[in-house]
């Protein structure tokens, strides 16, 4: 990590990328190319400006991530989720640069095991987006095998001042308590939910990991009602004013997208950790 000094960042004006850039400008050079400028479905584009700019790391955080438009617009899911990322991993190899790049906890939505999901479980992803996210990881593994791709979860931060805020778990329930409207949360929903903040600090580390598929993010054994309910109670509120339990979502099975973080842990020899979900909410509360 100490030889890597210029980033290239792809999706830098996004959610990710522009906290990423913000925090960590200090340290790293940023490349941090438009969509005008930087085409990454084009391979003749990737292959030109990769050619020229010489990064020492590719940061690949451009993608759509809307999981409800990616299902009604296939093809530009595609583009956007496995292209682009055939395109990098293309280049990388080429050039000997290290690409890593943001994959989904969504790749395990269609596991049946409860608990914390490891890499090494067979996946078996139920909507395009987390079937475009697998097939990514497996095009990338074959054209880079030193690339690295992080599954990442749902990520939340408050909005800040030039830089894109989407709809997060720590929005929608401030907005919830702002109008007295109640959140319905899933009790058949197990998932880990990350502090921004947590992702940028350990994403330099991530540079040095060997090639493969690392979960990324905070783990999380309380289903997602119930993580709701222990953020209420953190924040001195009665959940019972805020959060309803929704017991009819994901009637066909169980969907637990719940990663173990084991496997970063020890290829990193310790120095990517996340807090869990609840010690990384309290932690943005205070």
């Amino acid at each position: 990590m100490d030889t890597i000094r210029k980033i290239l960042i792809t999706g830098a004006s996004g959610f990710v990328g522009g906290r990423v850039a913000e925090a960590l400008k200090k340290d790293y050079e940023f490349i941090t190319p438009s969509h005008r400028e930087l085409d990454v479905t084009s391979s003749a584009d990737v292959e030109h400006y990769i050619a020229a700019a010489r990064p020492d790391v590719i940061l690949h955080l451009a993608a759509i991530s809307d999981t409800g438009y990616c299902e009604e617009h296939p093809d530009e899911s595609y583009l956007a989720n496995v292209v682009s990322v055939e395109n990098l991993a293309a280049a990388a190899s080429r050039y000997g640069i290290r690409l890593v790049w943001f994959s989904s906890d969504q790749v395990y939505n269609g596991n049946l095991e409860l608990g914390l999901l490891s890499e090494n479980v067979t996946v078996s992803p139920e909507n395009h987006y987390g079937r475009h996210k697998l097939l990514a990881e497996q095009r990338a593994s074959e054209i880079c095998p030193d690339s690295v791709a992080l599954r990442a979860t749902w990520m939340y931060d408050a909005e800040k001042p030039g830089m894109k805020t989407h709809r997060n778990f720590v929005i929608n329930f401030r907005n919830a308590i702002e109008n007295g409207t109640p959140l319905r949360f899933a009790t058949r929903e197990f998932r880990g939910i990350t502090w921004i903040e947590d992702v940028v600090r350990n994403l330099p580390f991530t540079f040095d990991l060997p090639g493969g598929v690392y979960n990324f993010g905070a783990e999380n054994t309380l289903n997602t009602y119930e993580t709701a309910v222990e953020y209420a109670r953190l924040q001195g509120l009665d959940p019972d004013t805020i959060v309803k339990p929704d017991t009819d979502r994901f009637p066909e099975h169980i969907r637990n997208i719940s990663i173990s973080m084991d496997k970063a842990y020890k290829a990193s020899k310790g120095k990517i950790h996340f807090p869990t979900t609840l010690e990384g909410l309290a932690a943005y509360i205070s």
